[in-house]
């Protein structure tokens, strides 16, 4: 059986895929799908854990229940992709771009989201917990429900973010240049709303 790793994920076998990613260690061989492009495809299952995808490239995907722990993804893009139930921990994720995507009860945790750039995404009952960046770039990203617990952004550029129902506790958003940004009955402890957040009601109007 191959153990082609990319095309064992194009036929979105997770079971043959970790199959493959065992007699690859048991040979000492190295884990690595480096700039692989996966479109159009349903993932559930899959554990990219220890493996190399610097610069991959998911378009129009969708990924359920999948682990990225000590996943090298400096310079992934994400485009048009719908992640439910995943966890990011760890590993490299510099330069990791994002956009028009819908992200549901996801985990990142212990991650440095330097260079990042977040565009058109819609953040749903997430975990971001153990999070440090010196520049995360994000416009039109709204986070809804879901819980922030030390999370230090130092640098970068968020415009037209909008946080709603969130708790938060200790956040450190220093050095960021924030325009058109709102919090909607979120819940912050520890800290002060940075200049640029407005507070909005959430309310609705009627006629």
């Amino acid at each position: 059986m191959s153990d082609n790793l990319v095309s064992l994920v194009r036929s979105a076998n997770p079971k043959a895929f970790h199959d493959a990613l065992r007699r690859r260690l048991e040979r000492d061989q190295p884990l690595s799908m480096e700039a692989a492009t996966f479109e159009g495809l349903t993932l559930t299952g899959f554990d990219f854990s220890d493996m190399d995808m610097t610069h991959c490239a998911f378009e129009n995907c969708t990924l359920s229940e999948c682990r990225f722990v000590d996943t090298t993804l400096e310079g992934a893009f994400f485009d048009g992709v719908t992640l439910l139930h995943c966890l990011f921990e760890q590993g490299d994720v510099n330069g990791w771009a994002i956009d028009a995507s819908t992200l549901g009860s996801c985990t990142f945790k212990d991650l440095a989201l330097d260079e990042n750039e977040w565009t058109d995404c819609r953040i749903n009952d997430s975990t971001f917990e153990e999070i440090r960046s010196e520049s995360w770039w994000m416009e039109r990203v709204t986070f809804q429900g879901g819980r922030w617990r030390d999370v230090h952004v130092e640098g970068g550029s968020w415009s037209h973010v909008t946080l709603r129902d969130l708790t938060l506790d200790e956040i450190a958003l220093d050095g960021i240049d924030i325009t058109h940004c709102y919090h909607v009955a979120a819940s912050l402890h520890g800290s002060e709303w940075p200049q640029g957040f407005i507070e909005k009601s959430g309310r609705r109007k009627t006629l």
